[in-house]
């Protein structure tokens, strides 16, 4: 996206509590937020991989968001292990989308600190999204407010206010669980008009928290091998009121009578 950084406006640091970014509604960056947390310090490659090294998981080939739905079967210590050597040129990079670390290994919950990030009486939940450099989430919004904890490597955030894909027709067909998609990057869309204060671009560190509310736009790209938490978040009637809405739309795809063949669930079919 080099050839496109002047049509991204930075976002700003803030130093405002949760609660007062939550209340604002905007996307927002609390730098070093979590510095302090023994994940950003203690959680290497070498030991997260040797966990369980022989744990089976699926790994998302591309942007799936975009392109073709393809996964891959590795287990995590072989993937892990690949994250610390040079990528393959040419070849899509493969990511580790959405898995819960936390529920599969509780000796990290240790290492975190949500119960510092979210308001008082939220539900949340908590995956990881770990991947090379390279590794991208195309353009698409959440049904929830997100607190996305950096806590390995570098990674960039393109945040599109609600709106600027529906004005283009650009909303894809394709379905996924939690999320609406784009049918276009978040290039093209700024490519094809966006007012001052809509499209904002934001780098990560370790440490760094921001916060995406529901229905922001965002596409996601690694600069470095990362591991990322998310924290999807609302007030227990929001969050019940999501889950049922999109269980009823998850349970008519898997029927085949919603998007059947055209999803980010399910392989492409060739």
């Amino acid at each position: 996206m080099a050839d496109h950084e002047s049509a991204w406006e930075p976002l700003g640091a803030q130093v405002a509590s949760v609660a007062e970014v939550v209340g604002r509604r905007e996307p927002c960056v609390l730098r070093q937020r979590a510095a302090h947390w023994p994940a950003v310090a203690q959680w290497t490659w070498e030991r997260l991989g040797a966990l369980a090294p022989d744990l089976p998981v699926r790994l998302v080939q591309g942007n799936r968001e975009l392109g073709a739905t393809v996964f891959q079967p590795s287990t995590l210590g072989a993937y892990l292990q690949s994250l610390q050597g040079p990528a393959t040129a040419g070849e899509a990079p493969l990511y580790l989308k959405e898995f819960n670390l936390l529920g599969a290994f509780p000796t990290l919950r240790a290492d975190v600190r949500p119960q510092e990030l979210f308001p008082p009486g939220a539900l949340h939940d908590a995956q990881t999204w770990i991947g090379p450099a390279e590794a991208r989430t195309g353009l698409h919004h959440d049904y929830l407010d997100n607190l996305a904890v950096q806590l390995v490597g570098r990674k960039r955030f393109y945040l599109l206010r609600p709106g600027a894909v529906e004005r283009l027709g650009a909303v894809a067909a394709k379905h996924d669980h939690w999320a609406a998609l784009a049918s276009l990057n978040a290039d093209a869309v700024v490519d094809r008009g966006v007012v001052a204060g809509d499209a904002w671009v934001v780098d990560l560190e370790p440490g760094d928290v921001l916060y995406v509310p529901a229905r922001w736009w965002h596409e996601v790209v690694n600069h470095t091998p990362s591991v990322l938490l998310t924290g999807f978040f609302g007030t227990r009637t929001t969050v019940y009121a999501q889950w049922a809405w999109r269980q009823a739309v998850q349970g008519a795809h898997l029927a085949g009578l919603w998007r059947r063949g055209h999803c980010t669930c399910h392989p492409a079919r060739v």
